[in-house]
């Protein structure tokens, strides 16, 4: 069977576009069973949806639908016009199913992982036998919605190495102030933790699971022999949840000769100055650390539980061995205060992270405090995909469940954005030409796209950015209230 997988854009992703980890590796799992496979992604590609079902006459359509849905819509309108069967996955897309086939244009949902489901399906469509016994769909059938039984997770290492030949890599490098050939791998799936604002404890069910580290290093000396790449950024909810695989990961990278810089997510009270000097003795040279607050009080109300003192001391040897850090934090949490607040604030400015960003919460459906939220009739449960539009833009404040003014929340979020603009950490120059060289080279993304869409994001993006100069600027009152200060960047 001719299968057309589709990489569907999003108006709210205005960053570089990445590489379609997941299509990538459905299209390599269904090539190996015969099926000859195709992706189309109209984030990178210039070509219409109809030229390219002209070309390629697929008998189904995969369609990754990112959050905005908008563009995935508008293409399902047009696969459905050919009577081609439509089928929509992705994170999100799990998350709502029951909405997206709403929507009258999707015949199926793969709802969690795609590549054994998708076989199974085409496979049925195929014979024309039943849809009921294929785990992890859902369709309609006689005006019903049909839910089948979830799939259990796969076993990592019977999917296959990714095929990257389906697209061209070097349409998706990501450039920062030293490498110009960076791309996201994967090497992990999952998350043991439970954090109440995640998604993951929903999708994931609590499991980590890893693939085999030959399988990840086959995939980095392909990219790095034949198109020229320089390092990844492992692109894993958490790259390591034991260090009895870190290690043995680091020393496969030994083992392989590979020489390549490397990034990942990662738990900040997990890592001791050994784990961290292994990493960087093998590339790692930037890690993210999801901090969200600096409350140990919301630390136990988000089930996060992070230990804030072992952060700091994490944040403070990765300076002294020369991993650049990045935390992250979340402001606005169900019913936080200012108190609570200003011990974020306090907190952010006291790590010696090289970037802090802030981003305003919004609820994650099936995450706790999402279902939370529905109980409490704060918020109403979405019927329809336009009703979803919130869950679109982490850093939008579509609605405020703090007891924290909204403006205070913007002008925080504001603060730290324009600060890693203006100087990043403590006036380090280069680290500010870091940032400033990563927002130039984004502008340049968004002109080479060469559509309307690209004048329209060019304009969000210009709009993102005057709202973050003005809520950081000109309310220095607010700014006095949680001590921030521009002079010291404290």
């Amino acid at each position: 069977m001719k299968v057309l997988l589709i990489n569907s854009e999003s108006m709210y992703i205005k960053q570089k576009a990445a590489i379609p980890l997941g299509l990538l590796s459905i299209a390599t799992y269904l090539a190996s069973y015969g099926h000859k496979v195709r992706i189309y992604d109209r984030a990178v590609e210039k070509k219409s949806v109809k030229k390219q079902l002209d070309d390629f006459k697929p008998d189904i359509v995969g369609i990754a639908a990112p959050a905005s849905f908008n563009d995935a819509l508008k293409v399902s309108r047009i696969v459905k016009e050919r009577s081609i069967p439509v089928i929509w996955g992705g994170q999100v897309t799990s998350l709502i199913p029951d909405i997206v086939l709403k929507s009258g244009v999707v015949d199926f949902v793969v709802v969690g992982e795609g590549e054994i489901t998708m076989l199974a399906l085409i496979n049925a469509l195929i014979n024309k036998t039943s849809l009921h016994t294929i785990e992890g769909i859902v369709f309609i059938e006689d005006g019903k919605i049909i839910t089948n039984k979830e799939r259990a997770f796969a076993d990592l290492s019977q999917l296959p190495i990714i095929d990257f030949s389906y697209v061209d890599p070097t349409k998706y490098w990501i450039k920062n102030s030293n490498y110009d050939k960076l791309l996201f791998v994967y090497a992990t799936k999952g998350c043991p933790f439970a954090c109440s604002y995640c998604y993951n404890s929903c999708l994931s069910k609590g499991i980590w699971r890893a693939r085999p580290a030959e399988y990840v290093l086959q995939e980095i000396k392909n990219l790095i022999e034949n198109f020229g790449m320089e390092g990844v950024y492992f692109t894993d909810d958490l790259f390591f949840s034991n260090k009895a695989y870190l290690k043995s990961f680091c020393n496969s990278i030994i083992d392989s000769g590979l020489k390549f810089v490397w990034s990942c997510e990662a738990r900040a009270d997990c890592c001791t100055r050994e784990d961290l000097q292994l990493m960087y003795d093998t590339g790692c040279r930037w890690i993210f650390f999801g901090i969200e607050s600096g409350s140990e009080e919301m630390q136990i109300k988000l089930r996060k539980a992070l230990d804030l003192q072992k952060a700091r001391t994490t944040i403070e040897i990765c300076r002294e061995i020369g991993i650049t850090t990045t935390t992250s934090f979340m402001l606005g949490f169900v019913d936080e205060t200012e108190d609570e607040i200003r011990k974020t604030v306090k907190y952010a400015k006291s790590v010696e992270a090289d970037s802090r960003i802030a981003f305003k919460f919004k609820p994650i459906p099936k995450s706790k405090l999402y279902e939370e939220l529905i109980m409490e009739k704060r918020i109403s449960e979405p019927q329809t995909l336009k009703d979803c539009k919130n869950f679109t833009w982490m850093d939008a404040l579509y609605h405020n469940y703090s007891k924290v003014p909204d403006k205070d929340l913007k002008v925080i979020s504001s603060y730290f954005y324009l600060s890693l603009l203006r100087n990043g950490k403590n006036d380090n120059k280069s680290k500010s030409r870091g940032w400033t060289k990563r927002l130039f080279f984004q502008t340049l993304d968004i002109l080479k796209r060469g559509s309307f869409k690209s004048v329209i994001l060019l304009i969000l993006s210009a709009k993102e950015l005057f709202e973050i100069m003005y809520y950081a600027v000109f309310f220095p009152k607010v700014r006095r209230k949680y001590g921030l200060d521009f002079k010291t960047n404290k």
